[in-house]
């Protein structure tokens, strides 16, 4: 007997209910249905949990589930710190000194440290209990306990919002962005990081995780932020191709979208599907990653003591910093 699904729900970029099925499994090889719309190649998870489970799932489990810690080791401080570092760097060139930047998703705050060590007045908020309390309780930052939907930001308030790697985890990436649209006054900017559902670096059954309800390609994202009203100023993939970096700003005069992207169905579908496990293995990324995973981890060994702060382990990843740059 077949499964029975409940109704489509409406794709969150162009509102087509017109899709195909892309995947069965998650990266644990669980059972996760992934599917893609036809009309613009957005990629997600449906059926979905609904939004309190979402929420509860956030606010109490993830990081438990990702990093099996309620708060921050010395480990996860300095490998988000290095992660902050580099991110500062291609949020520099956009910045100007006296911004005020605001970290949508801050995590346990190593960005917002990184900006307010560097100059900026930047806030956050996080919606972990565990790793909102660590920001603002151990690092001493203006970062709050909540969901994008219930922060207090004021209107028009932000001259920068930095949004890394949450997108994917959200019920309505459009949403999203709207909110961000309101919180930044008028030519201010917005940077996102998502991973490229495109990226052929990683083995094909770890492509989709139950944890990202969306998988985005570089031209759904660029589309995504079109159709809220932003003109996109940068786009770009990573080097290894396993992440998209956009930067949007508001104000400008871009026209609607029908949110509609001819082709990308196509083009994303098939480079998903021909991915397969024999063409993984006959290219450089089987053997070049474990390599520098295991390289990453041994530094991070030799960097943290167990009687270092966190920080001091973020000041002095700082430090390192500006005496190289």
């Amino acid at each position: 007997m077949s499964a029975v699904f409940p109704p489509s729900i409406p794709c969150d970029l162009c509102g087509s209910t017109d899709e195909d099925e892309l995947s069965l499994t998650d990266r644990g090889g669980n059972y996760l249905r992934t599917m893609i719309c036809r009309r613009c190649g957005l990629v997600y998870s449906y059926p979905r949990p609904g939004p309190e489970e979402v929420r509860d799932y956030y606010q109490h489990s993830y990081r438990m589930d990702y990093k099996a810690t309620f708060q921050p080791k010395p480990k996860h401080v300095y490998r988000a710190g290095k992660v902050a570092l580099a991110r500062f760097r291609r949020l520099a060139p956009f910045l100007k000194q006296g911004n005020r930047v605001l970290d949508f998703g801050a995590g346990s705050g190593e960005v917002v440290f990184v900006l307010r060590a560097m100059g900026y007045e930047a806030s956050g908020f996080e919606p972990n209990g565990g790793y909102a309390q660590f920001a603002s309780e151990v690092l001493g930052l203006p970062v709050t306990h909540n969901f994008y939907q219930e922060a207090r930001i004021e209107p028009e308030s932000q001259d920068f919002i930095t949004a890394f790697h949450v997108l994917e985890h959200l019920e309505s990436p459009y949403d999203a962005l709207r909110h961000m649209s309101q919180w930044l006054r008028p030519g201010g900017q917005v940077m996102v990081d998502v991973p490229n559902v495109e990226a052929v670096c990683q083995w094909p059954r770890s492509r989709f995780h139950r944890a990202h309800l969306y998988n985005f390609s570089p031209a759904a994202i660029d589309m995504l932020g079109r159709k809220v009203g932003y003109n996109v100023v940068s786009s770009s993939v990573s080097a290894d191709g396993g992440n998209i970096t956009v930067v949007f700003q508001k104000g400008g005069t871009a026209p609607p979208v029908s949110g509609e992207i001819p082709g990308n169905y196509e083009r994303v579908s098939s480079l998903v599907r021909c991915h397969t496990a024999l063409r993984h293995l006959l290219s450089r990324y089987p053997y070049t990653r474990p390599f520098r995973k295991i390289a990453e981890r041994l530094e991070e060994l030799r960097a943290v003591r167990k009687t270092m702060s966190a920080r001091e382990i973020l000041d002095g990843l700082i430090a390192g910093e500006l005496r190289d740059g």
